[in-house]
């Protein structure tokens, strides 16, 4: 078997890494008790390909980076939907306000 190259070994340790983050962010099935992911998949394969030291490295990344990009995706999301409310609200104020003025 032959040796694979330290290039390599880090080029595909960011692919897994990305692709762990994908799919435990886009494919994953999440019920109110229970959440069904696939992100161990580019662990498994980065276990078999690359060994320990390189798949610590990929769970210990990926776990850090989906709960910094998920708890900052739900709070922009959260002020989004605050905004957007308020912003919903101002226009049907500005409308009724107009439909006084007509009538």
């Amino acid at each position: 078997m032959q040796k694979m190259s330290k290039t390599k070994k880090i080029i595909l340790s960011a692919l897994l890494l990305a692709l762990s983050i994908v799919l435990s962010r886009f494919l994953s099935i999440n019920t109110s008790f229970l959440s069904i992911g696939f992100s161990f998949v580019p662990a498994i394969l980065a276990a078999i390909w690359l060994g320990p030291k390189y798949t610590a490295i990929i769970c210990g990344l990926s776990d850090l980076i989906r709960s910094t990009f998920i708890s900052i995706w739900n709070i922009f999301c959260w002020i989004y939907n605050k905004c957007s409310i308020k912003r919903n609200y101002l226009w049907v104020n500005i409308i009724q306000k107009r439909r006084r003025i007509y009538k």
